[in-house]
């Protein structure tokens, strides 16, 4: 009888410890590498991953010649939309991304140099676009950004702390694009105001 009364006054001390992170079945090693935000189903792991995309692949896509740049972007919001396919709580952050990649296939049907072979890289390959073009594809490109990170920014205030995380992966795309243009050679600035000025397209 004393024996077992000394056990259970052993045991007491040790039932008022918290529990850990990982005995409430979450913390960052939880099933998606981070609670995120309890109820929203959004997660650390997976903003980080889709940041980790339109920053680091899309920076990769430099290593590439000007012409052949914007098929590479595509490729990269592309993939960055499919990580996002049957999460609904990212729902408008697939939207926005999604806007952006529908701009860029339109750039490239409508700004396609056939006279360019495909350029291969790895398992990928890429369509060139004339040169001439590349200033107009530029704005066409950064707006379409901007529209994005407007999307972002004004979906619901639960999803915030992860959506601006987005939409400044998105701003960076922006300053590397703003870049890449000053960088532009005279020459083909005054071609591409030529072609701006035959299709009436504004710069």
């Amino acid at each position: 009888m004393l024996k077992h009364f000394l056990s259970i006054i052993l045991i007491i001390p040790f039932l008022a410890l918290p529990l850990t992170a990982s005995e409430y079945g979450g913390g960052e090693g939880g099933s998606e590498g981070g609670r995120g935000d309890e109820g929203t189903g959004l997660q650390n792991r997976t903003t980080r991953h889709i940041v980790n995309i339109l920053t680091n692949d899309f920076s990769r896509c430099r290593r590439e010649k000007k012409i052949y740049r914007w098929d590479c972007y595509r490729k990269t919001y592309r993939f960055a939309v499919s990580q996002l396919n049957g999460r609904l709580s990212y729902s408008h952050a697939q939207d926005a991304l999604r806007h952006v990649e529908q701009e860029l296939d339109q750039i490239i049907a409508q700004y396609r140099d056939r006279t360019k072979p495909k350029k291969r890289r790895m398992l990928q390959s890429y369509a060139a676009i004339k040169p001439e073009a590349i200033p107009a594809a530029r704005a066409r490109t950064e707006r379409a950004m901007e529209q994005a990170q407007t999307m972002l920014l004004r979906a619901p205030s639960h999803t915030q702390s992860h959506y601006v995380r987005i939409a400044d992966a998105i701003n960076s795309n922006k300053v590397l694009l703003r870049s890449a243009l000053l960088m532009l050679p005279n020459r083909l600035i005054r071609l591409a105001l030529v072609f701006a000025k035959s299709t009436r397209l504004s710069l």
